[in-house]
C-alpha cells in the first residue's frame, strides 16, 4: 500500500443525492480529514470502490451511504462493505423525518436485523451540526476500539495455545487497548527484536513503560497494568460484593452512591458473561446497542466515581458467618464485611467433547467475543445452540468466517442454518 494520504482509514460516503453527499462531505471535511481519507462516490459504483479499495490494502473505518436495498441484492453497498471489510462501521444516511415513512423504516429495521447495518445518521443541517458529529465519532470509537487505537500493551503469542487466548480475551474484556502479534509472522520477529528477547514457547506482555512479563498470571497482569488487585487494609467493609457483571456492578454503583465502602471482588475480567457479548440491543438507554465490554467499562467507571474499590482477578472460595461475614479469597487472605451481595452469575455450560476437549481455547471456545470473532477469519465455524445468543453469535462470527452454521439440538428446531 501506499504510504503518505492512502495510509490514513478512509470514511466513503455513497449516495444517489448529490444533494446529500454534499452536505455529508462538508462537515465530514470541516473535522475529520487531517486523520481521514474522506471519499465520495455515487452508490451505483460504490461496491467497485469497496473492492478497489480492499484490493489495495486500504482500511475503511466508516461507510455512510443512502443504499435502501437488501442484504441479499447482489449490489447492495452494504453487503458488500460487510465481507470486504468486516471492522468499519455502517450506517444508513436518511433524511430529516425520514423516520416517518413506513418504507424508510422498514428498510432501516431490516438491515440493523441482518447486520447490514449499525444504525441510521441523518443529514446534517446547518452547519455545525453537532448531533450528526456525535453519530460519527460514536462509529468512529467503536472502530477504532475493534481494530486498537492506543495500544497499552503488545502480546506476543501463538495463537494455537490456550494460554495466548486467555490472556488476549482478559485483555480484551477488561477494556484494555492492546496488539496482538504471532511470534512467527514479520511483526512478531520485530518486536522480539527491538525487546532483545527470544520466544520460549510461552506468552510475552509488554507493557507501555517497557517492563516486559513472561507468561504472567492473570492477576500479575492486571496489577502491573495498575488494576487493583489486592483487599483494603480497612476492614470490615460496609459491602463487599462478590462478582462483577452487570448486577454486581449496579450494586456497587448503589452502594457507593449512598456512601458505604464498598468492595467488588471479580476472579476474572469485569462484565461477567455479558463482557464476552459483541452486542446488546436490549439494554435500557442504548438504541444503537452496545457491546458488553464498553457496558461494563462504564459501569465500572460509574461505581469508582462513587468510591467503589475493586480486587480484580480475586476469588472468592467460601464464606462464614458471625459477628460479620468473613470471606475466604484464594491466596489464603480473608475479607470482613458487614453485609455481602453475591452476584455470582452464571457459567456456559460444559459439553462432553471428548477428542476436542485438548482444544478449548485454541480452536474450540465458549462464546464468541471479538477475540474469537477476528481469530476466524476465513475460516469454517459451527455454534452450538440455539438461543439469542447463539443468533448473535453467528452474525458477528459472518463479519470474519468464510461459513457459519448454527447447529441446534431439539425435535421442534431447524437442525442446523447458516449465517453468510
Amino acid at each position: 500500500m501506499a504510504s503518505g494520504e492512502e495510509t490514513r482509514p478512509a470514511i466513503l460516503v455513497a449516495g444517489v443525492s448529490e444533494g446529500m453527499r454534499a452536505d455529508v462531505l462538508r462537515e465530514l471535511e470541516r473535522r475529520y480529514a487531517a486523520d481521514y481519507r474522506i471519499l465520495s462516490v455515487a452508490t451505483p459504483e460504490a461496491a467497485d470502490r469497496l473492492r478497489e479499495l480492499a484490493a489495495k490494502g486500504e482500511r475503511l473505518a466508516l461507510l455512510l451511504a443512502d443504499d435502501p436495498q437488501p442484504g441479499s441484492s447482489p449490489t447492495s453497498v452494504f453487503a458488500a462493505a460487510r465481507r470486504l471489510f468486516p471492522e468499519g462501521r455502517r450506517g444508513r444516511l436518511i433524511e430529516w423525518g425520514g423516520w416517518a415513512d413506513p418504507d424508510v423504516t422498514r428498510t432501516v429495521l431490516a438491515a440493523m436485523g441482518e447486520g447490514l447495518i449499525e444504525y441510521y445518521v441523518l443529514r446534517p443541517g446547518p452547519s455545525p451540526d453537532e448531533s450528526f458529529h456525535r453519530s460519527v465519532i460514536e462509529f468512529l470509537l467503536e472502530w477504532m476500539r475493534t481494530v486498537g487505537g492506543r495500544r497499552d500493551l503488545t502480546l506476543v503469542g501463538e495463537d494455537t495455545q490456550p494460554r495466548t487466548h486467555q490472556l488476549r480475551s482478559l485483555v480484551a474484556r477488561s477494556g484494555v487497548s492492546s496488539r496482538y502479534v504471532d511470534p512467527s509472522t514479520e511483526a512478531g520477529r520485530a518486536v522480539l527484536a527491538a525487546e532483545h528477547l527470544e520466544y520460549a514457547g510461552v506468552p510475552l506482555v509488554r507493557l507501555g513503560d517497557g517492563r516486559v512479563l513472561s507468561d504472567p498470571t492473570n492477576t500479575e497482569l492486571f496489577a502491573a497494568y495498575g488494576l487493583s488487585t489486592e483487599l483494603p487494609a480497612e476492614q470490615p467493609v460496609d459491602v463487599a460484593i462478590v462478582g462483577a457483571g452487570p448486577g454486581g456492578l449496579a450494586a456497587a454503583v448503589y452502594a457507593a452512591s449512598e456512601g458505604l465502602a464498598t468492595l467488588v471482588l471479580e476472579r476474572d475480567a469485569v462484565g461477567g458473561q455479558a463482557g464476552s457479548s459483541s452486542l446488546i440491543r436490549n439494554y435500557l438507554g442504548f438504541s444503537r446497542g452496545v457491546s458488553g465490554t464498553e457496558l461494563a467499562q462504564r459501569a465500572y467507571q460509574q461505581a469508582w466515581v462513587f468510591g467503589a474499590r475493586f480486587a480484580q482477578t480475586r476469588e472468592v472460595t467460601g464464606m462464614t458467618i458471625g459477628d460479620v461475614f468473613r470471606l475466604r479469597v484464594d491466596g489464603g487472605e480473608e475479607l470482613r464485611a458487614r453485609t455481602v451481595v453475591l452476584a455470582t452469575g452464571v457459567s456456559y455450560r460444559r459439553l462432553d467433547l471428548g477428542s476436542l476437549s485438548p482444544f478449548v481455547g485454541a480452536s474450540v471456545f465458549y462464546g464468541a467475543s471479538a477475540v474469537e470473532a477476528r481469530g476466524q477469519a476465513g475460516r469454517t465455524v459451527h455454534v452450538i445452540g440455539g438461543g439469542n445468543s447463539a443468533g448473535q453469535a453467528a452474525l458477528h462470527l459472518a463479519r470474519y468466517a468464510a461459513d457459519v452454521s448454527i447447529v441446534v439440538r431439539g425435535r421442534d428446531s431447524p437442525r442446523a442454518c447458516r449465517a453468510t
